[in-house]
């Protein structure tokens, strides 16, 4: 069988001293120094370390905003090319117009007919002339309409005048290139 004791024995207490709890706040305050001195190492440690690394990163951004600008100016380069290309393209394409325009207009042309002046602008042309009679007027138009390169062909004025104390039809008709 188990005994037990209800009677509780006292325990003395000790009467500690002065300089006993001066020694306890001693070693305390001493433990929560150098805690606190281990901390702030601890702390400066990772301070300058994240000074290093934002050093390092503002090289790093400085770097790669050099390239950025060089790969823009290349951009810029490159776009100011593209243009240049397709304008030398439309000047390739347009540069036979017109020598085209020239040739039809001057096989199309009957006798009795010559020509004052020609206009060539946003692919219309816009002839002036003379004539010895309305007949070739209408021949050169019907001419100018079977070519493939002109189309809306139209006579825009025909009328009578006299030119070097002669009576001639002056004319005007207006076009459009196929291009």
């Amino acid at each position: 069988m188990i005994r037990i004791n209800l009677l509780a024995q006292k325990k003395k207490k000790r009467v500690k001293g002065p300089a006993s709890f001066l020694a306890t706040i001693i070693i305390t305050s001493g433990a929560a120094l150098i805690l606190m001195g281990l901390v702030t190492f601890v702390l400066k440690s990772s301070v300058s370390k994240l000074k290093e690394q934002s050093e390092s990163n503002k090289a790093k951004l400085a770097e790669l905003n050099k390239k950025i600008n060089e790969v823009k100016k290349y951009e810029k380069l490159n776009k100011e090319i593209e243009q240049r290309n397709a304008l030398i393209e439309t000047l390739r394409k347009n540069q036979a117009v017109p020598v085209r325009i020239l040739n039809d207009v001057s096989m199309a042309m009957p006798e009795g007919i010559w020509l004052a002046s020609m206009t060539y602008k946003d692919n219309g042309v816009g002839l002036e002339g003379y004539a010895f009679t309305n007949i070739d007027i209408v021949s050169y138009v019907e001419n100018l309409k079977k070519s493939a390169n002109f189309i809306d062909v139209y006579l825009e004025e025909s009328k009578q005048v006299e030119f070097e104390k002669v009576q001639v039809y002056r004319f005007k008709l207006n076009f459009k290139v196929k291009v």
